[in-house]
């Protein structure tokens, strides 16, 4: 729930946004555009919802200056609406700070360090010679394996999974179910069976990291599994042995990245995507849901398709020609049974020009 009124021109200050209208006009609450109220502020960067901006209610509107005459009321004006959008969110609804404790029922080992302003739920289980920083909240059921370390002010929600020797930085959050540091996939075929490959790397995660809920990070083989600053993990994402992920990279739910594979920094990878092993992506590329990507990306750009991969502007060159396969199908066919006849007539094909 939102804390009580704000002044519209303390929220432009918040946003960086720049106010036209009444700088005293009181919000309440944000809310989507199609629902808000005259008490709500709300925004707009999505150009399917354009037709919701001459009928919304708001009273007032997070917009882009390009935007701004399609509305009518108390407008901020900002060149990325969205990014203002999260500022607000986080003023209105911050983040509250855990109360420190220790419950009855955590297990600790004797030799492990936990801060005393951290907060450790019920069942918890913290191994021997790990580190738990200032300000770590660990929610019920969390297990924190030998000699690994969580950095100031992260959040494990509850049931998450953080294997020995692995190292998770400051100011991250995992979600319930997060595994790190799992055995990599790592066999060795002999004689018609499978010889397991010690995994002895860790993982290594940066500051600032989300996971999603239900997401595995696994440790490497010998070197380590590297997810760097400030990079954001959906559900459901699997990431293979010895994997590098680059700084501010974004990886959308059920994207499964095999082992090995090093994706640059702020690239955008959506949902569903495949990612071979052994891939090197470049810096900046965006990668659009449900593609296979089976070979190295080396320059930024968008990329789409099943298989293999392309640069999204010639594979939307050939989804257009597939379009079309129906009918020249149809046509060929036609084609065929004209010189079927044509043969069974005169016992070979008829010049038709």
């Amino acid at each position: 729930m939102a804390r009580g009124v704000y002044l519209l021109g303390d929220l432009a200050q918040v946003a960086g946004a720049e106010l036209r209208g009444d700088a005293g006009y009181q919000i309440s609450a944000v809310a989507p555009l199609d629902t808000a109220g005259s008490g709500d502020l709300t925004f707009y960067h999505d150009m399917h919802l354009r037709g919701l901006l001459k009928t919304s209610k708001a009273g007032a509107i997070l917009i882009a200056p390009r935007d701004a005459e399609q509305f009518s009321g108390n407008r901020l004006l900002t060149d990325n609406p969205y990014a203002a959008f999260a500022r607000v969110m986080q003023h209105i609804y911050p983040q509250v700070a855990p109360r420190p404790g220790l419950h009855h029922t955590a297990q600790l080992a004797r030799d492990a360090q936990v801060d005393p302003d951290a907060r450790i739920d019920a069942h918890v289980q913290i191994g021997a010679g790990a580190v738990i920083a200032k300000g770590v909240w660990l929610e019920a059921g969390t297990f924190v394996g030998a000699g690994a370390e969580v950095g100031q002010g992260s959040h494990l929600y509850p049931g998450v999974k953080i294997y020995g020797g692995c190292k998770v930085g400051a100011g991250c959050v995992l979600h319930a179910g997060v595994v790190i540091g799992a055995d990599g996939f790592g066999f060795a075929e002999a004689d018609g069976r499978f010889l397991k490959i010690p995994q002895v790397g860790r993982v290594l995660i940066g500051n600032n990291v989300e996971v999603g809920a239900n997401s595995c990070i696994d440790r490497g083989a010998l070197a380590d599994t590297v997810i760097e600053d400030g990079v954001k993990i959906d559900n459901l994402v699997q990431i293979g042995h010895n994997v590098q992920i680059g700084a501010h990279t974004v990886v959308a739910g059920q994207t499964g990245i095999a082992g090995s594979a090093r994706i640059g920094r702020h690239c955008r990878i959506g949902g569903q995507v495949g990612i071979a092993g052994h891939l090197e992506i470049a810096d900046g590329c965006v990668i659009a849901g449900q593609s296979a990507v089976t070979h190295s990306l080396r320059r930024a750009g968008v990329y789409s398709g099943v298989i293999p991969v392309q640069e999204a502007s010639h594979w939307r060159r050939i989804a257009a020609r597939l379009d079309g396969l129906d009918t020249l199908f149809r046509r060929m066919k036609r084609v065929e049974r004209t010189l079927e006849q044509d043969l069974s007539t005169n016992g070979e094909p008829t010049d038709r020009e």
